[in-house]
């Protein structure tokens, strides 16, 4: 059996899609591509939608979040996110991970550094779905 039929086999379906939040278009595509690799339905903002209506739109059970969009990795976004039961995980290179660790503590948040590794992700997702 091939390793993505495995990883499929393994992945509970789910009717709420990831949503993922990017100033970066093309970090976010790309994301979002390895995301559905895995068996999980990607979901984008349409901007000019707040992060908050994005979440309110799509009612997503995890929101990957970039660690360098100021309107999305801070307290307040993150806090109302956990409010809707939406299990936060933000993403980003080691350098900017590093300027919302405290963050991420305080929220209990998992981290995905970027570019991310295909099992890392897969790791990450099952959490966040299972939390």
């Amino acid at each position: 059996m091939s390793a993505n039929r495995q990883r499929s086999d393994r992945i509970a379906s789910s009717d709420h899609p990831v949503l993922i939040l990017s100033e970066d278009a093309v970090v976010a595509a790309l994301l979002g591509g390895l995301v559905e690799t895995l068996g999980y339905q990607v979901q984008f903002a349409r901007p000019p939608e707040s992060p908050e209506d994005s979440l309110r739109r799509l009612k997503p059970r995890i929101c990957l979040v970039s660690s360098d969009d100021p309107a999305v990795a801070r307290s307040e976004f993150l806090g109302r996110a956990a409010m809707r039961g939406v299990c936060v995980v933000i993403f980003g290179t080691a350098e900017a991970l590093e300027h919302v660790r405290k963050v991420a503590i305080d929220h209990n948040l998992d981290t995905l550094l970027m570019p991310p590794e295909l099992d890392d992700l897969e790791e990450v997702l099952q959490r966040a779905n299972a939390g």
